[in-house]
């Protein structure tokens, strides 16, 4: 039988940080979503180096904050994201984000990270993808819901 260090070394989530605590909280994390933030452009200026210094401080494992937005005139599912220093970096895509606006109404706690960046995908799966433009596909966040 493995010994609790060994086992914990092997626990990952999928955002590719190692969740150390999860034998010590009673709490499951359920994954809802993977996707790209919608509206980057309008939060972050990508063209100066603040701003690229800014996307490159978000690795993989950074803890974002999901707020509802529910007095947004454009989209009454809105949900923006946040870093935990309170920097807007944009918008869960409106055509994903109604189930989880739905959750956060209900008083569900839900969690996001920073992913990993997307590996380069073969020609066949390219065509397959689901993304649209609005997606900011080089920042990708993970969303799960505490249980």
């Amino acid at each position: 039988m493995a010994n609790k260090q060994n086992v914990e070394e092997n626990i990952s989530l999928r955002a590719g940080f190692f969740n150390k605590d999860a034998f010590r909280r009673k709490e499951r994390l359920l994954l809802v979503l993977t996707t790209g933030i919608a509206g980057v452009e309008y939060c972050v200026d990508k063209d100066s180096e603040e701003g690229k210094r800014f996307l490159d401080s978000l690795t993989p494992g950074t803890d974002l904050l999901l707020v509802r937005d529910s007095e947004n005139t454009f989209d009454k599912w809105a949900i923006a994201v946040y870093t935990k220093s309170k920097q807007q970096l944009g918008f869960i895509p409106r055509y994903k984000n109604e189930t989880i606006a739905r959750l956060m109404d209900y008083g569900k706690r839900l969690v996001a990270y920073v992913d990993e960046p997307q590996k380069e995908l073969p020609e066949e799966e390219l065509e397959m993808e689901s993304r649209t433009d609005i997606e900011d596909e080089d920042l990708l966040i993970v969303v799960y819901m505490v249980e």
